[in-house]
């Protein structure tokens, strides 16, 4: 599975990372970081845009995020709560790779077209 990763750096250093796995044509965003000292500054806005944008120029349609943290930041990025059933139903990602990440509050999908 493809992995995709984005980050932003300042004078080498790197303060913000995102990461996701492709799982056909999915994007599952895994991990969205940024150094306190650096939050506020809109990074994460740009670092989740780049990677969407990466997985759609990749050939993702879709894209999904488990998260029990900042469910309203991703819902600004067009990602809406979701029933784990059609997650898995409209995003292809099977069931045991949505309970590997572990228990969960939010389960949110977006289309990438």
């Amino acid at each position: 599975m493809p992995r995709l990763f984005h980050v932003a750096e300042l004078n080498g250093q790197i303060i913000g990372c995102a990461y996701g796995e492709q799982y056909g044509r999915t994007l599952a965003v895994h991990t969205v970081a940024v150094l306190p000292e650096f939050r506020g500054r809109r990074l994460a806005t740009y670092i989740v845009s780049a990677l969407l944008m990466r997985a759609r120029a990749g050939g993702c349609l879709n894209a999904a995020v488990l998260t029990n943290q900042h469910p309203g930041f991703f819902a600004r990025h067009g990602f809406t709560l979701t029933a784990i059933d059609s997650l898995v139903r409209e995003t292809q990602l099977p069931l045991a790779v949505l309970r590997s990440v572990g228990e969960r509050t939010h389960y949110m999908a977006r289309q990438l077209t």
